[in-house]
């Protein structure tokens, strides 16, 4: 955006009074092309990518990687990356993570704010004011918007706000008709109830009270109520509101403002690190689907498998024997090192294990595509939704069409059918991409599993009715066991294309489903 370019010249000004000559440090470091990434320490909502990395290009930086604003993290995220000389990276790192680290800082608090608001009333406005620093207020006024507050008015010119200096010049009465122009709102701030009250029969679009103890506002919100005056003003709080006690606020007022957003946000930790470009991918379950899917990885340039968990430990052992992936002995400990957590272990898993993942702020991808049904929302982590091993997701997903799925495999005993909503968690391992097709869309999925397919072989046959057509499909593939090769192979395209995604990447081939 240009706004956002806009800022970048400012933040360009403010390199150069950190490099007012030569940086006598980057001498003695080699002129040689690296990648840096900006790594979040601690949890919370980053915000200031764009800035940055418009910034970053002004400079003829190439971009790697970001994430978008308002996207949150855990310790251990990464935020952006960049590639360029190494002396040059050295030298922009202090006014990038000064940026970041503020910019975060204040969308983690307001988010914290708003939500604490909103638990007691849920329309509530968190504000900011204009306690805003020095050439920062486009950026701290955005920051908070990303955190989900408001920005309040921008500048003196964009409402007429009458304090208390104002007052001591005249009265009320005076201020109510003060010159403005037709598109501004007229806000008068207050300190006591009866104050409150006069200001709004006197007509004032919104009165501020300022200072007021939470019962002295809910006194003025019942009085304004009871004089049928209550929805013709806009009731805002503003100071001594604080995270402790703005609960006690949002039941009675519409706006709670608080300049602590922006004047007294901590920053967000955040550290600059040389290092490996490739997103860090664990691993839940070292079964087949597992095992293939290391191997399809091993030369892989984008994704690195960093550890892998089992409640198995002879096979979390193995993988490490095998493929050089750390086993850890905890869920915890394989989120705590990894950016997207792969499931390959079965819909018990991604019930189990699911939430945690997100809620620290990771992303999940998942091969058990029938378990989502049963996953709560929870964090704010992507999830990943493998396209399967027999295709067709995407006409599905287009027209809403009905399906029929007749799943063939060797190992299967008896024949069984009927709706996959009521079939699958009986057969979880066989009916994954009849239960994609049922959240892609399809307005019902019949599925039919029998035993007749040849050894070593998996068969589907699905069949697609829709309003403008029918679509047949046939595939057959390779398997051992009940896992086909096919089924890893998607799940290695969709590892894929989410680490392009987290990179910031915009043309993505094959199905490609993100639920948020």
């Amino acid at each position: 955006m240009i706004e956002a370019r806009l800022f970048a010249y400012e933040l360009l000004e403010e390199l150069r009074r950190d490099i007012p000559f030569v940086d006598w440090a980057s001498l003695a470091v080699p002129d040689k092309p690296v990648e840096a990434c900006v790594v979040a320490k601690e949890e919370g909502v980053v915000a200031g990518v764009e800035e940055a990395v418009e910034f970053l290009e002004l400079l003829r930086f190439e971009i790697t990687r970001r994430l978008p604003d308002g996207s949150p993290v855990g310790q251990g995220s990464v935020v952006l990356c960049f590639r360029g000389g190494a002396p040059d990276v050295l030298k922009v790192e202090r006014v990038l993570l000064n940026l970041l680290m503020h910019a975060s800082g204040i969308a983690t608090f307001t988010r914290k704010l708003v939500l604490k608001a909103r638990s007691a009333n849920p329309k509530v406005v968190v504000a900011a004011t204009r306690k805003t620093l020095p050439f920062l207020r486009y950026i701290e006024k955005k920051a908070v918007m990303i955190g989900g507050g408001d920005p309040h008015r921008f500048s003196l010119s964009d409402a007429a706000i009458f304090k208390d200096n104002h007052k001591a010049f005249t009265t009320l009465e005076e201020l109510a008709k003060a010159q403005t122009s037709f598109i501004q709102k007229r806000e008068i701030e207050v300190s006591s109830v009866d104050e409150a009250v006069k200001a709004a029969e006197l007509g004032f679009d919104v009165v501020m009270l300022d200072n007021m103890t939470p019962d002295d506002v809910r006194k003025v919100s019942e009085i304004l109520e009871s004089r049928g005056l209550r929805q013709r003003v806009v009731l805002e709080a503003s100071g001594g509101v604080t995270e402790d006690n703005v609960h006690l606020y949002a039941p009675y007022v519409d706006v709670i403002s608080i300049g602590r957003l922006t004047h007294s946000a901590p920053a967000l930790d955040m550290s600059l690190e040389i290092v490996d470009s490739r997103i860090r991918v664990g691993l839940i379950g070292y079964g087949r689907l597992g095992r293939a899917l290391l191997e399809l990885a091993k030369e892989d340039g984008e994704v690195k498998f960093v550890a892998v968990y089992d409640i198995d430990r002879e096979k979390c052992a193995e993988a490490e024997r095998t493929h050089g992936v750390k086993c850890v002995g905890s869920i915890d400990e394989l989120i705590k090192v990894s950016e997207i957590v792969v499931e390959a272990a079965g819909a018990s898993a991604v019930l189990e294990y699911g939430c945690k993942v997100l809620e620290a702020g990771r992303h999940l991808v998942v091969a058990s595509t029938g378990a989502i049904s049963k996953l709560p929302r929870c964090g704010g982590g992507y999830v990943f939704m493998i396209s399967g091993a027999a295709g067709g997701v995407d006409i599905v997903a287009s027209t809403g069409g009905k399906v029929r799925h007749v799943v063939h495999k060797a190992v299967f005993k008896e024949v069984e059918g009927g709706d996959v909503t009521e079939l699958y968690w009986k057969h979880p391992q066989s009916l994954n991409m009849s239960m994609t097709y049922k959240l892609a869309g399809a307005r019902s999925v019949e599925v039919e599993i029998r035993g007749d397919a040849p050894p070593g072989r998996i068969i589907h046959e699905v069949e697609i009715v829709h309003n403008w057509g029918h679509a047949y499909l046939r595939v057959e593939n390779e398997a051992e066991g009940a896992t086909s090769f096919t089924a890893a192979l998607s799940l290695y395209n969709t590892l894929k294309n989410a680490a392009r995604f987290l990179k910031g990447g915009r043309i993505f081939v094959g199905t490609f489903a993100v639920l948020s």
